[in-house]
């Protein structure tokens, strides 16, 4: 490439948040359904007989749930609108979140 040469990169187009989220779920939620998957080509057969296959198979069924959950969280997240701090020492969430109030109708 010579130096009158210009690398043209397009712009990437600007997603709204909501179709931001909803394409970040389908991209995780297909991670989660192929680790489910790969967690049953690993299992054993003979369930007396564990061996490193079983221990593949439960990392992979963890790895599938652990994303299944990340994906609720992003949709509650967005769907309340909830602001949720860790704090690293009690090892709890708390919500921080003010309370409203809603009237009886």
């Amino acid at each position: 490439m010579s130096e009158e040469e210009e690398t043209i990169i397009p712009p990437v187009p600007d997603l709204d948040p909501t179709e931001q989220r909803k394409q970040w779920g389908e991209l995780l939620g297909a991670a989660s359904d192929y680790h489910y998957d790969m967690s049953g080509q690993f299992e054993p057969e003979d369930e007396e007989d564990p061996d490193d296959m079983a221990i593949v198979a439960r990392v992979h069924r963890a790895w599938g749930a652990a994303i299944a959950e990340a994906v609720h969280l992003i949709t509650n997240m967005a769907e309340e609108q909830t602001v949720v701090e860790i704090d690293p020492n009690q090892g709890k969430a708390k919500n921080i979140t003010k309370d409203v109030e809603y009237e009886q109708e």
